[in-house]
């Protein structure tokens, strides 16, 4: 019986420390740890300067992922980390940008 019990404890253990890859919170075929998700200097969106280090729509970090589409709302620049982010930011960018101000 104790020998089960020990069984039972280290898997418990070692299941918990198992480490989740954070997956994009969309239906986006890239996860947030992917290679090709790392900013890459040869794009020129990652050169620009935007009004946010964040994607509002999922709240990613392109100043470290990269940029792959961008909008201009209200005369400031925003970068997103796919259009489909992009296209939910403009569906209502008020509420995006009221919900992420500091």
């Amino acid at each position: 019986m104790k020998k089960i019990l020990v069984v039972f404890s280290l898997a418990v253990l070692l299941s918990c420390n198992k480490e989740e890859k954070k997956r994009h919170p969309h239906d986006h075929p890239h996860s947030m740890e992917s290679e090709n998700m790392y900013k890459d200097p040869n794009n020129p969106l990652n050169k620009l300067t935007y009004a946010s280090k964040l994607d509002f729509t999922c709240n990613m970090d392109v100043s470290k992922y990269g940029v792959s589409d961008t909008v201009t709302y209200k005369g400031k620049l925003y970068g997103f980390c796919s259009t489909v982010c992009k296209d939910g930011f403009m569906k209502k960018p008020d509420e995006y940008l009221a919900k992420n101000q500091k």
